[in-house]
C-alpha cells in the first residue's frame, strides 16, 4: 500500500465506502476539483493501483469567533485563523477494520504539518465530520468541536506531537 497524489493512473471506479457521498466524491467529483484547484487529493492504492482510501487537503481560515479561547492569543486582532482543511477522508469497505483510516488521517496530518513548516502558514487542521462516527474517529486523535460550529479543531502544537 501506497499514498500518493491521485493521478490518471489510479482505478477509482471500483471504490466503495460506508458513504455515498465519499463513494461518489472520489468517482466523479475529485478531479474537477483539482483542475479547479479546490483541493489536491492523496490516495492510498494497492499494487494494482486501486484506490482502497483517500483525502483531500484545502486551504482555510477560521474567523476569531470560531477559535478556542486558549488558542485566540495566536492570532491577531482582526485576523482570521490560517488552517488546513482535512475535507474528506474515506477507505474502501473491503479494508475495514485494518487500520487505514488512521494510516490516512496521520499521512494527512503529517503532510499538513509538513507544509504549515515549509510552504504556508497554517496554526491548525480543520475537518467538518460527515457524521457522529466520524465525529467520534477525530475526536480519539485529539480534535476538539469548536465553538457554535460543526468543524473540529487541531493545532499544529498537537500534530507535532502525534506525529
Amino acid at each position: 500500500m501506497k499514498i500518493q497524489l491521485l493521478g490518471k493512473t489510479h482505478n477509482r471506479k471500483n471504490f466503495t465506502c460506508e458513504e455515498d457521498s465519499l463513494t461518489e466524491y472520489i468517482r466523479k467529483q475529485v478531479s474537477q476539483d483539482i483542475r479547479k484547484r479546490l483541493a489536491i487529493c492523496f490516495v492510498a492504492i494497492d499494487n494494482e493501483q486501486n484506490v482502497i482510501g483517500y483525502y483531500t487537503l484545502t486551504s482555510e481560515s477560521l474567523g476569531r469567533e470560531l477559535i478556542p479561547e486558549k488558542y485566540l492569543k495566536q492570532v491577531p486582532k482582526n485576523y482570521n485563523a490560517p488552517v488546513i482543511l482535512l475535507g474528506r477522508l474515506a477507505r474502501d469497505i473491503t479494508t475495514k477494520g485494518t487500520g487505514l483510516g488512521e494510516h490516512l488521517l496521520l499521512d494527512a496530518l503529517f503532510r499538513s504539518y509538513k507544509l504549515s513548516n515549509e510552504s504556508i502558514g497554517a496554526m491548525a487542521v480543520v475537518v467538518d465530520p460527515i457524521n457522529e462516527k466520524a465525529f467520534d474517529f477525530y475526536r480519539k486523535y485529539g480534535f476538539e468541536q469548536l465553538p457554535d460550529s460543526e468543524k473540529m479543531f487541531l493545532p499544529m502544537k498537537v500534530i507535532e506531537q502525534l506525529i
